[in-house]
């Protein structure tokens, strides 16, 4: 399980549907991240339901 505590800004996840965003916010209460979504470049809060693992980079 990741532990989005410890997850810093400017690592990268992979969420279920394959996408790898980049952190750029984290909220710090273990449930939500702010994510910048590859190609677009938008920033989205994603649950941590939809995170699979970090990306070594």
């Amino acid at each position: 399980m990741l532990n989005l505590m410890k997850v810093q800004v400017g690592q990268s996840i992979r969420l279920k549907n394959g996408t790898v965003a980049e952190v750029v916010d984290n909220i710090g209460d273990g449930i939500w991240l702010q994510l910048r979504l590859p190609g677009s470049g938008e920033e989205e809060l994603v649950h941590c339901e939809e995170m699979v693992e970090l990306v070594e980079q």
